[in-house]
């Protein structure tokens, strides 16, 4: 990565990789299991801390958005979500059928295995530390306390079989754009990270230098 790459700041959201571990269980619920948050080295070169995140504020509105749009209606919640050992799980619940048939389609997208991945949002609340290779070079940060903001479905890299499933549930134009337009995709993703968020804001304050597991 580039040693001239900007340190993420304290109040500006950043997104990161989620991955998805299991799609419904037994009961026949609409229930997902995503891996929200591990300590592995991810693409942009920098590790997540378990130890580092805040839940306490995302429990009391714990939605499940598509696409970080938080602008739109969730498509279901995250109930339960906790720190295991070095990963952040997150177990979440569509929205029951009928209610709504973008979330249906999202659904029947993951459920079918179509999409399976997705996103968190989250602040830091602590400046990262730098990591450095063996020669001294700038690899990427380390993100020690950070409040998560939202957990998101996302379709990148959607497929062709895809496309079709959503196709039959017959969306509107708007619907079908939000969930395949590229273009949109991309600028949702850019807004995502350079949007500032302050502190204030949200009415929050900064965390202390060393936050409660898992609070």
């Amino acid at each position: 990565m580039p040693a001239t790459r900007t340190a993420p700041q304290v109040g500006v959201m950043q997104t990161r990789a989620a991955i998805l571990e299991r799609a419904s269980d037994d009961s026949g619920a609409r229930r997902a299991r995503f891996v929200a948050s591990d300590e592995t080295v991810d693409r942009y070169g920098d590790i997540i801390r378990a130890s580092g995140w805040q839940l306490a504020n995302y429990r009391k509105n714990p939605v499940l958005l598509f696409g970080h749009q938080s602008d739109s209606l969730p498509v279901g919640k995250v109930e339960p979500i906790a720190v295991e050992g070095t990963r952040l799980i997150a177990h979440v619940e569509f929205t029951p059928e009928g209610m709504s048939t973008f979330a249906d389609t999202v659904w029947a997208m993951v459920n079918q295995g179509f999409v399976q991945a997705a996103s968190v949002g989250f602040l830091p609340l602590a400046a990262p530390n730098p990591i450095f290779d063996a020669d001294k070079h700038l690899t990427g940060f380390e993100f020690i306390a950070q409040e998560l903001l939202e957990l998101s479905v996302v379709t990148v890299p959607a497929n062709p079989n895809a496309l079709q499933l959503a196709k039959s549930f017959a969306l509107s134009g708007e619907e079908m754009r939000c969930l395949f337009d590229d273009g949109a995709a991309a600028r949702v993703a850019a807004a995502a990270r350079t949007r500032t968020i302050t502190l204030s804001r949200l009415g929050r304050h900064q965390a202390a230098p060393t936050p409660e597991r898992g609070a």
